[in-house]
């Protein structure tokens, strides 16, 4: 089961909604998800799926390694910007399942705040 499935999983399990998905032209951005609460459309927040910095060469969509993957309340202005991450998921080290838990919980406590 990919990770994106994985996450798209656990979102909808707790009434997040994928509304968009989008690709920007910046090399590091691979794809990125506008995510919004399903019972109140004003709270929402953006999913980057960052590319590895370190990734050499001319990129084609897809190409790379997926970094990070970054929830942030407005879409972030590069790679390592984090003035407005609400919770993030490093890849390069295991234990998936247990981080993406820690991410939603996050996402949950984000969710109470400003509602």
């Amino acid at each position: 089961m990919s990770y994106k499935y994985q996450i798209e999983q656990a979102l909808l399990s707790k009434n997040w909604d994928i509304v968009e998905i989008g690709f920007s032209e910046e090399w590091w951005d691979n794809e990125n998800w506008k995510i919004q609460y399903r019972f109140n459309s004003s709270i929402c927040f953006y999913l980057c799926f960052i590319i590895d910095p370190m990734f050499d060469g001319n990129r084609k969509k897809g190409q790379g390694i997926i970094y990070e993957i970054k929830a942030s309340t407005k879409f972030p202005q590069n790679w390592n910007d984090d003035t407005n991450t609400i919770a993030a998921i490093e890849m390069s080290k295991r234990k998936f399942d247990l981080k993406l838990k820690e991410f939603i919980d996050i996402l949950e406590n984000y969710k109470k705040v400003i509602s």
